[in-house]
């Protein structure tokens, strides 16, 4: 896990933690320390708490520690890798991406900590669509995470087990810039411009898609109305709306039938916050 924008006034890490443990997993272990005052600064724990929860987990390694034998820092970090890797611990790092702080230490951690269990092979293909974007010049992008198999360009694919679509251009991002490819493989990123793919869509063969417990996305309990700056402004807002909505599920609106108004529905202040700036 990784809590975003930690130099906000009245963050409240302690509570954040909790929620985490509630309403996400408990199988946690926190890796760093944060000072917020009187500058934010995060530095990674080094003192042997950071081991307990990884201890907990292990009955060997538990037996060990409560025989008073040493522990040898390579077998702990061996052990904390694995139970990433089996998602049965998750490590939590802390930032401000905004900021830039925190994110050299989060792409340090993502490059060495994980990897993918995916093989390239002649097996079924099965990838999930995981993110919508839009271009500045309004082509709309699918990001498809591949589980298995091999994507080529002009591939008819089937999607969801219903409609099958065919893949007339393919991209993967290198540098913050698309490039053009032929052929994409499990465990890579591979984008499609398309406008029938939604989050969720799964290409290919739903079975082999990774089982994961599913959250249901909260319900927005926020409303509030929304209108142009100008009357001829209206279609755009509307536009921009179903963009914002089309690629943040959390996101809700809807015209009222009788007075005309846009209603908004929204989870809290910062996402209203994120949408005015996108608007």
């Amino acid at each position: 896990f990784f809590i975003n924008k930690i130099d906000q006034n009245g963050i409240d890490l302690s509570t954040v933690y909790q929620d985490i443990k509630e309403k996400l997993s408990a199988e946690i272990v926190i890796k760093q320390k944060v000072e917020l005052y009187p500058n934010v600064c995060v530095t990674n724990f080094t003192e042997s708490e950071q081991w307990d929860t990884v201890i907990e987990g292990n009955d060997d390694l538990l037996e060990k520690y409560m025989s008073g034998k040493s522990l040898e820092a390579l077998e702990l970090e061996q052990e904390e890798s694995i139970r990433f890797q089996n998602c049965s611990l998750f490590p939590l790092y802390h930032g401000s991406a905004k900021s830039n702080i925190g994110i050299d230490n989060l792409i340090e951690v993502i490059t060495n900590k994980f990897y993918s269990s995916t093989h390239r092979g002649p097996s079924e293909l099965c990838g999930n669509v995981f993110k919508i974007e839009y271009t500045k010049k309004r082509q709309r992008l699918a990001y498809i995470r591949l589980y298995s198999g091999v994507l080529h360009l002009r591939d008819s694919v089937r999607v969801s087990e219903k409609e099958k679509i065919k893949v007339t251009e393919m991209y993967t991002s290198i540098n913050g810039e698309l490039c053009k490819i032929d052929r994409a493989y499990s465990g890579e990123i591979v984008i499609l411009q398309n406008e029938f793919l939604k989050l969720n869509s799964v290409l290919g063969d739903t079975k082999l898609l990774p089982q994961r417990k599913k959250i249901e996305n909260p319900h927005p309990l926020l409303q509030t109305t929304v209108e142009p700056s100008k009357p001829e402004q209206r279609e755009m807002l509307l536009d921009a709306l179903l963009e914002i909505s089309d690629s943040d599920p959390l996101l809700r609106y809807y015209v009222d039938s009788t007075t005309h108004e846009i209603i908004l529905s929204f989870l809290g202040k910062v996402q209203m916050e994120v949408i005015s700036a996108l608007l």
